[in-house]
């Protein structure tokens, strides 16, 4: 079999609640894509499969992996611009540039998702209020349509189709190209600085602090791990960790300055999930957030810029500790003045015995043009729960409200179960984003199975 036909296999997002048996074409040539697209009446385009949700998994129709689109086309070192295959991972990107002192201006929480899967998410790092996301740094994009014509976008180039492609999901056209503008670094380590604080209110106090600063520096990280389990005042207490790319003064005498990175991640071989509830109870989950709290101390470190920015390529294996039900993460934003809502969702979670696996709090700063691209400016928490606590479709609908009703939404790119009325109120750029994608879709190819749930086409 030739990678331009197709073949039978079973998909799932990364947090493994949802899995379908589908056909895949996964063509290796830009004519194998437009072949792929013209054969089939409905498409869902996927890289490397990272969506935590059913962003990636198709409605009908077929998958187009576009993996084995992994070129780097070129790579300008005086200007930083770097031109790819859509397919191509944002850790080759990492492995090439940055021993020449060049950097990914924004990184997620792992390497390991294609350029195109970051345009579509329009993904953001810990440095958002500085950096932006990730579409903010794409200089332009080649995109395949639904009638088999590419087109090169670009912020001056048909302004309403590359900001609707960006954050879009993957429901405008094939990403096949995108020059990306890299940033400047002069070692490949960074110093972190690690803060305690011991409520919710001193955290939101402190991060609000740290906002300022990284709204001057695209270079300022900051992400806070919040312990959701303790109780009454203490609840919302956290670690917040500060990152700043290191200097050559910064490192010791026989540190060399770009540290060598290991062999072949395990991220390329996910395990198997555990049986049954895997490792994930109530009690399991608790007893690890407090030796977490207690065992980890405040402080100034220096580590690997890779370690600092994207800590889930550390814990691959992490959906598989969930069990067969899998993970679900829900991902919200709301404007800085609306800070109460955090306390508020960990407090819902905890009050129906579903206090997180995992919470983290960031900042965010003004979002890009993206017309469904998700950070607005303010907070945006992240909780990882087991699929299996919410057997009940309607258990974090209160949530929704919540979220909608303080003029926040929740990450597309992470959704597993959201209120499909409620995403036009969370996204009102929604009608002119689908104006676009029709325009952009003449032929009604594109779909996927977040768009078919949420009803995001028209």
């Amino acid at each position: 079999m030739t990678p331009d036909d197709s073949s039978t296999t079973e998909l799932s997002g990364w947090g493994r609640t949802t899995h379908k048996r589908t056909r895949v074409r996964r063509p290796d040539t830009q004519g194998g894509v437009v072949d792929a697209v013209l054969a089939e009446p409905e498409v869902t385009i996927r890289g490397a499969g990272k969506s935590y949700g059913d962003a990636a998994l198709p409605g009908q129709g077929v998958v187009l992996d576009m993996t084995a689109r992994d070129r780097i086309i070129s790579f300008d070192q005086g200007n930083g611009v770097i031109v790819v295959e859509a397919g191509v991972l944002l850790k080759e990107i990492a492995e090439q540039a940055l021993p020449l002192g060049w950097l990914l201006p924004v990184m997620p929480g792992t390497e390991w998702i294609t350029v195109g899967g970051a345009i579509a998410s329009d993904v953001h790092g810990k440095n958002h209020p500085g950096a932006g996301s990730f579409g903010r740094h794409v200089r332009w994009l080649a995109l395949l349509r639904s009638d088999g014509v590419p087109t090169q976008l670009s912020p001056g180039q048909d302004a309403d189709a590359f900001w609707s492609t960006i954050g879009g999901m993957g429901l405008t056209g094939v990403i096949l190209q995108a020059a990306i503008q890299l940033h400047r670094v002069e070692t490949g380590w960074a110093v972190r600085e690690r803060h305690r604080t011991e409520s919710l209110r001193d955290t939101l106090s402190v991060l609000r602090t740290l906002a300022t600063h990284q709204e001057a520096d695209p270079d300022h990280h900051v992400v806070a791990w919040l312990d959701a389990h303790s109780t009454g005042t203490s609840l919302g207490r956290a670690l917040i960790d500060e990152f700043h790319p290191a200097t050559s003064t910064d490192l010791p005498a026989a540190v060399p300055p770009f540290p060598e990175r290991r062999g072949r991640s395990t991220a390329a071989r996910p395990i198997r999930s555990l049986p049954g509830p895997g490792l994930m109870s109530r009690a399991t989950i608790r007893a690890a957030s407090a030796a977490r709290w207690h065992l980890s101390r405040a402080g100034r470190q220096l580590v690997p810029l890779h370690s600092a920015l994207c800590p889930l390529d550390r814990a691959e294996s992490w959906p598989a500790a969930f069990g067969r039900a899998g993970l679900i993460q829900y991902q919200f934003a709301v404007p800085p003045e609306e800070g109460h809502v955090v306390g508020e969702v960990l407090g819902y979670l905890a009050t129906h015995r579903m206090a997180p696996a995992l919470a983290t709090l960031k900042n965010l700063g003004r979002g890009s043009g993206g017309l469904l691209s998700f950070p607005i400016p303010g907070w945006t928490l992240a909780v990882d729960l087991p699929a299996r606590w919410l057997h009940d479709p309607d258990a974090l609908r209160p949530i929704d409200k919540l979220v909608a009703a303080a003029g926040g939404r929740v990450y597309l790119a992470k959704d597993a179960l959201s209120d499909p009325d409620l995403i036009p109120v969370m996204y009102p750029r929604l009608p002119a984003w689908q104006r676009t994608q029709a325009r952009l879709d003449p032929d009604r190819r594109w779909t996927s199975a977040l768009a078919e749930r949420l009803g995001l086409l028209r």
